[in-house]
Formats: structure tokens, sequence, C-alpha cells
């Protein structure tokens, strides 16, 4: 018989909805007994009352009622056993017992409730159902189950009309992808399958956790967004903004306004941030930072894999790692290559190496601790510390490697085209250069010439030896010559197969001068004026300096000979291989680095 009583129900209910676009009977406004086995009346107080039993089916304004047995009183009934209401768009109310106010069209039900609309199944035990705004609601106690969702609270209301349910108190939802949302308020659009947080809400998916109090999560697409300054927290990692947009399918977690990720091993700051868990791409815009280990990078525009360690920075780059940092317009590195570019006004900082590197574009490897520097608008040169200043060595390109020599390894420096060298107290040019870190010593080649004070130093090949930071050594070999100019037409001349220069506490301190050793020296009386030119020829000559780096006394080894000429001949004695090269000499940082 309950399989005739919803055949029935459903052929009525079809037939009604072809007759609601008709004028509405006066008699619908009144509960209208359809069907029932036993039928009785009974007057009380003066009232008619009916007893419906068996197969009990009622009608009232469009919609039906069934049950077991029914006592209808005026326009009230109150209904038991197996009792459902049904409307016309898929609406069905289960339970056990039923009080339903036909004026107010208001219906109470108790025990085992079970509310069915479209995809939607609402459990209860008691709720209370408005057929005019069509809003159920309870208050002890109720779940929700639809496709993608099941929700559960202590109170709640479901709206008919525009499928939404609204979650109040101890709110729980599962949904299919095992996320599990606590909320004090929510509220569950159907049809759009869209759950919105209207309280403070703690979204929870195996090791993530987000805490909300605004914003809506997309069932079936499994998009959220959170609003109001929402937590976000997976495992070590937190991160916080404005807004957070999470796809849990494309597993991409978008943060808006004031944003900020971190955990044990990374931190990124900016006005927007994109993070893919999938690939590892980190997406910053604007004011952007991002540090991962001893990586610190910084610019308007950075993406960054965390995987390949792959990134590109844009708008006023900055990029911090092992105590080297790149400044330029844009900068990138390509992870799987080992290869990094920087371009426009690039400024390379190494702290620990001690230099810096001007250029135009820069390019890199970490691995092979290699770079090489090249200028389009500008040669690129170097700046090192040298002897408390400022050093710059300028090329038309700059190269640099790491080597290794057993357990040893060191940064080697190699620089091609018009060399050149500026500083307060040294300058010098050559074609070549090469700086080994072994022992930091370097090495000029191609007509190289070097220029301290007044002093011109030449030779085949010319070594400079550091050590910490100032000048230890200088080698002028073969055919070493020093032009030491007093004025124009008086120079002083030292010249052998190969001359060396040692310093103490920064001041030359000796120079050794062997093979074939052959000097043109000028001398003075007390009061510095020229008196004549001596002239000395031997196999070694030793010059010793005093604090002022003024010659204090000279040693000529193995049959020196010597002759002293007049001043004016001695202006015209010249020693082989004399080259005054003083009109090479760069006098500005802006000499060196502009293109000839």
């Amino acid at each position: 018989m309950h399989y005739f009583k919803f055949f029935l129900a459903t052929i009525l209910i079809l037939a009604n909805n072809c007759l609601q676009a008709q004028q509405l009977d006066t008699t619908d406004r009144k509960v209208q007994v359809i069907h029932a086995d036993v039928f009785r009346f009974e007057r009380y107080r003066g009232r008619e009352l009916q007893y419906l039993s068996k197969d009990v089916l009622v009608k009232h304004r469009g919609s039906y009622l069934l049950c077991d047995s029914a006592m209808i009183d005026s326009n009230k009934v109150t209904a038991m056993g197996h009792v459902r209401i049904i409307e016309g768009d898929s609406l069905q109310l289960f339970g056990d017992s039923l009080y339903y106010d036909g004026d107010k069209r208001l219906a109470n039900f108790k025990g085992n409730i079970v509310l069915k609309h479209k995809d939607q199944q609402l459990f209860t035990e008691a709720i209370e159902y408005d057929l005019n705004s069509r809003i159920s609601n309870y208050q002890s106690g109720g779940i929700l189950y639809s496709e993608q969702a099941k929700l559960r609270s202590k109170k709640g209301y479901y709206h008919a009309k525009t499928g939404e349910a609204f979650f109040k108190d101890s709110v729980v939802v599962l949904l299919q992808d095992r996320m599990k949302l606590l909320s004090d308020t929510l509220l569950y659009q159907t049809r759009e399958k869209k759950v919105v947080f209207i309280g403070p809400t703690l979204i929870e998916q195996d090791s993530l956790q987000i805490y909300t109090d605004q914003g809506y999560y997309l069932t079936e697409q499994q998009k959220s967004y959170f609003g109001n300054s929402p937590r976000y927290i997976k495992g070590s990692q937190r991160a916080d903004a404005r807004h957070i947009y999470h796809d849990a399918l494309n597993k991409v977690v978008t943060l808006v306004g004031q944003a900020n990720i971190k955990d044990e091993t990374q931190e990124a700051k900016a006005d927007s941030i994109i993070f893919n868990e999938a690939n590892g791409d980190v997406l910053l815009y604007e004011n952007a930072f991002y540090k991962e280990g001893e990586r610190i990078l910084e610019g308007q525009i950075i993406e960054y894999n965390r995987y390949t360690k792959s990134l590109k920075v844009r708008g006023n780059p900055r990029v911090l790692e092992s105590g080297r940092e790149i400044q330029a317009s844009s900068l990138k590195y390509d992870g799987k290559k080992d290869l990094g570019t920087a371009n426009g006004a690039v400024v390379v900082t190494d702290t620990a190496e001690g230099y810096s590197i001007v250029c135009d574009s820069f390019s890199y490897s970490k691995s092979r601790k290699m770079f090489s520097a090249i200028g389009r608008h500008r040669r690129p040169y170097f700046v090192i510390l040298f002897d408390n200043d400022s050093l710059y060595l300028a090329a038309d390109s700059l190269f640099s490697e790491q080597l290794k020599m057993g357990s040893d390894s060191f940064q080697t420096i190699s620089a091609w085209g018009k060399v050149k060298i500026w500083s307060e107290q040294l300058r010098g040019t050559c074609d070549s250069l090469y700086f080994s870190g072994q022992d930091s010593t370097f090495y000029l080649y191609d007509h190289p010439v070097m220029w301290s004070d007044s002093s011109q130093m030449t030779g085949d090949t010319i070594r400079l030896v550091l050590q910490n930071k100032s000048m230890k050594d200088f080698y002028l070999s073969p055919n070493g010559f020093i032009i030491n100019r007093e004025f124009e037409v008086i120079d002083n001349q030292i010249k052998g197969r190969s001359i060396q220069g040692h310093f103490e506490h920064k001041k030359i301190e000796y120079m050794y001068v062997e093979g074939n050793a052959e000097s043109v020296y000028f001398i003075k009386d007390g009061e510095d004026a020229f008196l004549g030119t001596n002239i000395i020829q031997c196999s070694q000559m030793k010059f010793q300096f005093n604090e002022d780096k003024k010659v204090d006394f000279i040693d000529f080894f193995i049959k020196p000979q010597g002759q002293i000429l007049p001043l004016s001949e001695g202006k015209k004695k010249f020693l082989e291989g004399y080259s005054p090269r003083y009109q090479e000499k760069p006098e500005s940082l802006e000499a060196i680095i502009k293109w000839n």
C-alpha cells in the first residue's frame, strides 16, 4: 500500500502542477482528505474532528501529506507513523509524527526525520518547516548529506526556494577530498555547491589547517577563498595574508595583501604570493622578498622554484647568497643547468672574497663558482680593497672560475682587452690579466705597465703579490725596467733581467735588480739641487728605502762599473728599453671604463 500511496501522490502532484496555472479554488485553503481506509468523525466541544487511518493521503494548497494515521481538527493535522510531506519540486519530509497548522502552513516533525530535496538529504530528530517560505529549521542537531559534502550542526535552517542551508553552533563539514571544516556559523549553497564561512572556521585536510571567519569553499571545484586576514598552516609551513585562495585539485595557494609564507627552511613576503605545492613554483608580486637557507631574493617580481632552485627576479632585483650579493635590472637562474644571468646596471658584491663587479651583463654558475662579466654602455670592472683604498680594474671582458689542485681549491680571475687599473696609489694597463687566489697574485701580460706615484714599471710580465689586501711583492720579469720621473726631462732609470720589490707595513722596504743590472741616477746635494748623473752597471743591485719611501742606500754586487756625467749629458743618457708611457696612465675611473 505504501507504493500505491506514493504512486497516487505522484499522479496528484503532476495534476496539481497543471492546475496551478488556473485560479486557486478557495476550497484548496482547507485541508482535504484524498484517501484513508478508515475514516471517522467526532464532535468535541463544538469542533468537528476527523480520524483517519491506514494509507492516509491529505492535500493542502498543493502539498501532500501521507501517514499511517491522522487527526484533523479544523485546519490542523496531527499525523503519526510513516509521515511524509511532498511538494511539487521534489522536496519531501519524512518523520515519525507531525503537527501541521494549515492556517499558518507550519509543520512540526518529530522522530527520525529526513528532508529530501534534489540531491540533498537532511537528518534530524525535530524540525519545523514553514511551507509559505519553504524554510525548515532544527534546534537539536542535524546532518545534511549532499554529493560532495556531509554537514553536521546543533542548529540549522534549510531554504528550499534558494537551496541554501544555514548551520549554527558546533558545525562540522566533511568533504570528499578529506577536507574537514569546523565552524560556529556557515552557509551551504546547495545549487552552487558552495560552503560560505560566516563565523570563526577551522579547515583541516591532512596536515593542512586554515583559520578564517570569512570566505567560501566550492565543493565540486575544490576551490576556496578565505578573507579577513586568515591563517594558513601546513606542517611547519605558516602563511598569512589579508586574503587567501586555495585550489586543492591543482595544489595552488594564492595570498593577497601583506602576504607571508614561512616554514623551517623558507620565508616569502610580498603584496601577493602564488605557491604551487605540486611543482614547487613560488611567484611573488610587488615588494617581493624570499629567503631559503642562505639565499635571499628581493625585487618587485620574483619567480622561484623550490625543487630546481631556478629563479627570475625583476624590478630592481637583489640576490644574496653565500656572501655574494647581485643587484641588476633583471636576473634569472636555471637550476637544472646551473646557469644564472643578470642584466642591466649589474653590481655584484662578494664580501667573502672581498671584491665587487660592475657591468651590464653577468652570468654565473654556482657549482663551478664561475662567472663572466661584459659591458655594453661601459666596460665591466672589478673593485677590490687595496691598501685601505679601492682599486678598480676594467677590461673588455672579465671571467672567473674556481680551480682545484689536489685538496686545495681557489678562485681565479681573467681579464681580456685593454685591461686598465686605477686607484689613488697604483695605476696600470696591459692587454690581459690573470689573478690566482692560490697565491693571491696578479699576472699582467702583453706590454704591461704600472705606475706608482711618479714611478713607471714595465716588464714582459708583471706580477703583483698581495697579502691581507696590500702589496707584498712585485716582480718585473724578464726585461724589468723602472723609470722614476722627477721632472719632464729628468728620469731616473733602473733595468735588469728581473726586478723585485718587497713591501712591509704597506711601504716599500727594498728592491732587488738581478741580471745585467743598470741604473741612471741623478745626484742631488743637500738642498735637492742636481749635481750630475751616476751611471752604474753590475750583476745585481739592492735599493734600501727609508720610512719616507726614499732611497736610503744602494748596494752594487759583482764587478760594478760606473761613471759620473754632468747633468746636461746625463739627461741624454737612456738605457736600452727606455720607453716612457706616462701618456697611457689612467687618470680616473671614468677613463678606464669608457669604451674607446
